[in-house]
């Protein structure tokens, strides 16, 4: 069994980014990283948006945090698609 792994890019309460490496096992052909991404997080509705106040209007989260950026790697370290 191979493995491929999803890292999310999380922006904390706090201000500072944490990344959360999520691993995927497959046996024939690696998932793509979008396919992997899609399957991790929601996209909900910014409540505190409203026109003109420079937030944005959908939010992208895993398990309740905020993220704003991903990347898909092998057990080598090698960036896949």
């Amino acid at each position: 069994m191979k493995v491929v792994f999803l890292i999310l890019v999380i922006f904390t309460k706090g201000g500072d980014l944490k990344y959360e490496k999520i691993p995927f096992y497959y046996s024939e052909e690696p998932p793509l990283c979008e396919e992997m991404f899609e399957e991790k997080v929601k996209y909900i509705k910014n409540p505190n948006y409203t026109e003109g106040n420079n937030e944005i209007w959908i939010l992208v989260k895993y398990k309740k945090q905020n993220v704003i950026a991903h990347f898909c790697q092998n057990n080598e370290g090698t960036y896949v698609r």
